[in-house]
């Protein structure tokens, strides 16, 4: 499990999709100054990732190769670190079918895999005040709105964002 986290970790820090995680070695890495340098698979684009937080570390740990672990495990083993960390919050989810629409509530664990870490690295940084054009650059994204649907802020998150805004406006 200490694998799957670690993998989770460095996702979280970099944005990279899980495609780019498992091929990720160290021909891509720039100790020099501390970045990620590779081609996204995907999309193949070059992006220039900086190497934050817990990332050197774990690569380190590593050897800068990230344990190969198949996906669908990785997605299984996931959710399990999430049900340990006790992430057991309600999600309301609605999907559309058709004119239908379908709502079905589940706990915060049983939503997460391996694009979690995309999502949440893009959400995070975003919220952090980071701005999007360039978190596009590093992200790989091409357009804004394709960007922007990786945000996911609730209405709390949202309200707390202007309470702080402002404050800094007040000062």
């Amino acid at each position: 499990m200490e694998k799957i986290r670690d993998i989770f970790i460095t996702g979280c820090f970099t944005g990279l999709r899980y495609s780019d995680l498992s091929t990720l070695g160290p021909e891509h890495i720039d100790l020099d100054n501390g970045n990620i340098n590779l081609k996204q698979r995907k999309v193949h684009k070059a992006v220039v990732i900086p190497m934050i937080d817990y990332v050197p570390e774990i690569l380190r740990k590593y050897n800068y190769e990230l344990p190969k672990i198949p996906r669908y495990l990785f997605n299984d083993r996931v959710k399990e670190l999430g049900l340990k960390a006790k992430l057991r919050q309600k999600v309301e989810i609605v999907r559309k079918k058709g004119k239908e629409r379908e709502k079905r509530i589940y706990e915060k664990w049983e939503l997460i895999y391996s694009h979690t870490c995309r999502r949440s690295f893009c959400t995070n940084m975003y919220l952090s005040g980071f701005p999007a054009e360039e978190l596009m650059r590093i992200s790989g994204h091409k357009s804004p709105s394709a960007f922007m649907r990786y945000i996911k802020v609730d209405n709390l998150q949202a309200a707390n964002r202007l309470k702080e805004l402002r404050a800094r406006l007040a000062k």
